[in-house]
């Protein structure tokens, strides 16, 4: 029986006419920006909305069971922080307060015309010697200045005005900037770099008593911190995370008001709400979907129109006695090529696109390895989906018909 067909004969039937198969790998390298930019889109916006938890530096998160995201308001009781931090193997456990709803901050411009708009931040309430932010930018000296009341740090990647380029859709945030969040005076004191995301255009912090005097005082004036909105959990140096989180476990399950995870098991709780929650997942998801099915009526199209131009050759190649098996490798293989020709270019400017949106739109478009991977197989399992139903042609061949 002949040998498997040598990869050399399914190139030179692709590579023969080397405009052609520029324009065949343009076809399959389209396919692979649709994919990748719809990937990308939707892992930044995933990603922007998991940001703070990233940040925390903590590796046990405690949170309400019922609170499905960090955008809804059911807390954790004060009292649990302070039955936490007893735990053996325990270090610290600091109490995060995060706010969505009542952070209304009015725009920083001197025009009064400007100065009536107001619009909705998240705001962050942390006390500035705990240590559990770990947020690039911020010195130590802004964290001491953090410590005066209605002071705030701001984020330097905030969304951006489109109607004022080089601000904020909050005004101009610089150190000594005098605004108004939720009707009272703050100052900021410094910046620290985090970005906005599907739920937010830009986020501020305050001190605890900041947050308890601004946000929470207000609409529970009896108590207005009984409630953390989350608890980071540091563990000593020597503990195991895993083993201390078992015994949060332990001592908080029989209760059931609280919700002890790892900080990587928080962040995928997190992503997965946006996911299946929101239009996130469906809307990008189905752009992904949709570019693979545009490169599979691509590349079919290339390689049954290869196969149709090749006929005779492959007629001979049968007449003489080789058997469909011979012919389908060949056709596979030319998948095959298409897939690397293809994907690489597609990759190069998908990656430029990355940058470009980054830069533009604020997001944190990021091509990991895995995603890479994942894009890389796609391309493949497209490619060599459209060469089976394209070897058909191939296999049908009669050589009969042919001379």
């Amino acid at each position: 029986m002949p040998a498997i067909p040598p990869v050399p004969l399914a190139w030179k039937n692709l590579a023969h006419d080397r405009v052609r198969f520029a324009l065949f790998s343009a076809g399959i390298g389209f396919a692979v920006v649709l994919m990748g930019v719809q990937l990308g889109i939707m892992n930044a916006m995933l990603d922007g909305n998991v940001a703070i938890i990233k940040q925390m530096d903590g590796q046990i998160i405690m949170i309400n069971p019922g609170r499905s995201s960090l955008m809804f308001m059911e807390g954790v009781s004060r009292r649990r922080t302070e039955q936490a931090a007893g735990i053996p193997g325990v270090k610290a456990a600091v109490p995060l307060y995060i706010d969505y709803q009542f952070g209304m901050m009015r725009h920083t411009s001197k025009d009064p015309s400007d100065r009536k708009e107001t619009r909705r931040i998240r705001v962050l309430g942390v006390d500035p010697k705990s240590g559990i932010l770990d947020l690039p930018g911020i010195t130590p000296q802004e964290w001491a200045a953090l410590e005066k009341p209605y002071t705030a740090l701001y984020d330097s990647r905030t969304r951006e005005s489109l109607e004022r380029p080089g601000e904020t859709v909050f005004g101009k945030f610089a150190p000594g900037v005098t605004t108004e969040l939720a009707g009272q005076q703050i100052t900021l004191v410094g910046d620290f770099e985090l970005g906005f995301d599907f739920s937010c255009d830009g986020t501020v912090i305050v001190s605890d008593l900041t947050f308890s005097r601004i946000i929470r005082e207000p609409l529970y004036p009896f108590n207005p911190m009984a409630e953390a909105d989350l608890v980071v959990v540091q563990t000593e140096a020597d503990a195991d995370p895993d083993v201390v989180a078992e015994r949060l476990r332990e001592k908080f399950g029989e209760d059931g008001d609280v919700l002890v995870l790892s900080r990587t098991a928080m962040v995928a709780r997190e992503r997965d709400f946006w996911q299946r929650n929101t239009p996130i997942g469906f809307a990008f998801g189905a752009g992904v979907v949709l570019g693979f099915v545009v490169g599979m009526v691509i590349c079919y199209q290339i390689l049954a129109s290869d196969v149709a131009d090749h006929m005779p050759e492959y007629a001979t190649l049968k007449a003489i006695g080789y058997p469909n098996r011979y012919l389908s490798m060949i056709v596979l293989q030319e998948a095959l090529i298409l897939a690397i020709a293809g994907f690489v270019p597609g990759m190069i400017v998908t990656y430029g696109i990355y940058l470009f949106l980054t830069e533009w739109t604020g997001l944190p478009m990021r091509l990991t390895v895995m995603r890479f991977f994942m894009i890389l197989g796609l391309t493949i399992i497209m490619c060599v989906l459209s060469g089976m139903m394209a070897l058909r042609k191939a296999q049908k061949v009669d050589p009969a018909d042919v001379f």
